[in-house]
């Protein structure tokens, strides 16, 4: 164990389009159970959790509940907040995306991204699912219904960015076949592979305004906000300092454990010995 660096462990960013429920709690419980263990045996750790706030379905919600998606996103985040002072979480930082300092670091690697040439502007025509906020083809959506969420689908034609994913597919396999410990459990790293088996469809990054202005302005075409996966994830690396806080950022990149539904949890937990200990651990180890 590399008590040089720090423990950095994240959970998903929330998403607040809809109200709480157990695995928000389980999740963050599980996230904070583990960096307590790890500051008990003397080792720096950086525990982070937060918001994913832009997109269709908040933007949806909010006008849903006749309030601006500022005020809606504010009084969900403060629900999110309130629950984790009730249950005694001690995370080291809550990242909102519609933070300015994420907000900076997202527009500079759409930038970086771009000159590089990997993304690139498109036309497209698809099956799109609101809910999902995803585009399908044709082979997808037979029945005319998301193959996710099982809700219909409304066939769309526009102009985008996307990002080139396909010429990432060779290096994504070799790293995880040198890695395997990458991706847990088991189950999950071979379907990840199964799927990276078939050639990888690039990537629509961005949503034009005129469809959707809930998001992160492009910085390289003000007419298209972007897509808030690829928005929200960005949120691991903006949360520690990328890219000009480069001692914070290398004190605590990559991180340790990633925590993503349910599977993953538990996987952690197997590894640490503490699934039945949960509510115990969390009562009496401070």
């Amino acid at each position: 164990m590399d008590f040089n660096k720090a423990f950095y462990i994240t959970t998903p960013i929330y998403y607040v389009n809809a109200e709480l429920h157990i695995g928000h709690a389980f999740t963050t419980i599980a996230a904070d159970i583990a960096t307590r263990f790890q500051k008990a045996m003397g080792r720096k750790t950086f525990f982070l959790t937060g918001s994913d706030e832009h997109g269709q379905k908040v933007e949806q919600a909010a006008k849903e509940r006749g309030v601006s998606v500022q005020d809606f996103t504010d009084k969900m985040v403060g629900k999110f907040k309130g629950l984790w002072k009730k249950l005694d979480i001690c995370h080291s930082d809550f990242i909102r995306t519609t933070e300015k300092r994420h907000i900076d670091v997202v527009q500079k690697v759409l930038s970086q991204l771009h000159s590089k040439g990997d993304i690139v502007k498109d036309s497209y025509s698809g099956w799109y699912c609101t809910p999902c906020e995803r585009f399908w083809t044709e082979k997808d959506v037979g029945e005319k219904i998301c193959p996710d969420c099982k809700r219909s689908v409304e066939q769309i034609t526009e102009t985008n960015y996307f990002f080139k994913m396909s010429r990432y597919q060779k290096r994504l396999i070799s790293y995880i076949h040198e890695h395997p410990e990458y991706i847990r459990p088991e189950n999950r790293r071979n379907e990840i592979l199964g799927f990276l088996a078939q050639p990888l469809q690039d990537l629509c990054i961005s949503r034009p305004k005129k469809r959707l202005s809930w998001g992160i302005d492009l910085p390289f075409d003000p007419e298209y906000v972007t897509y808030v996966w690829f928005d929200a994830l960005t949120n691991y690396i903006s949360a520690i300092g990328y890219p000009d806080d480069v001692e914070k950022f290398n004190q605590h990149w990559p991180a340790n454990y990633h925590l993503i539904g349910k599977h993953f949890v538990f996987s952690f937990f197997a590894k640490w010995s503490l699934v039945r200990m949960l509510h115990f651990l969390k009562k009496h180890l401070f």
